[in-house]
């Protein structure tokens, strides 16, 4: 049973109307995470802003498995099931994503998806990255791309940390 019930459109606040149906539009259904998001519209609107924002620079399928890798590694069985579901449409494998546990020592992943991986883990877990993940990132992304990396791994925590706090559940 969650902590706080989510809103339906009609009964959020004001501020949080239009994101809440911005969001239905884009997903083609209401999200719990938003919808109880949106008891605060300021915080509702900027956990849009970061999310709409990391969807420019970084491929989807890199970004997917980010957000999906420390999705799992914080046990958000909300945020691994829609991520698992976009990391799919981003071209990511069944394969793969039952290996995301041992990506290291898996074929299933190249060398940029592994660095990747490596990165989304070690912030989750450590909250900083070592010099050498960061070397490996950079062989493959630019400047803009690991700041959007960055951004994707902490959306990730914060929307796992939100989901457990309310204990938010799936539809």
């Amino acid at each position: 049973m969650p902590f706080v019930s989510p809103l339906k459109q009609a009964d959020a606040p004001a501020d949080s109307q239009p994101l809440l149906k911005a969001i239905e539009k884009k997903f083609g259904q209401p999200l719990n995470l938003f919808s109880t998001l949106a008891y605060q519209p300021d915080v509702l609107g900027g956990t849009t802003q970061i999310n709409d924002g990391i969807q420019k620079d970084l491929p989807a399928k890199l970004r997917e498995f980010a957000y999906y890798k420390a999705s799992t590694l914080n046990g958000c069985e909300y945020c691994s099931h829609y991520h698992n579901g976009a990391a799919k449409k981003a071209g990511a494998t069944d394969a793969q994503l039952a290996a995301i546990d041992d990506y290291a020592g898996s074929d299933a992943f190249s060398d940029e998806e592994k660095a990747v991986l490596a990165y989304a883990e070690q912030l989750t877990t450590t909250a900083k990255v070592e010099a050498d993940t960061v070397a490996k990132v950079k062989q493959t992304l630019s400047d803009t791309q690991l700041v959007t990396l960055a951004a994707t791994v902490a959306l990730a925590n914060f929307t796992n940390r939100v989901n457990h706090g309310l204990d938010i559940e799936l539809p």
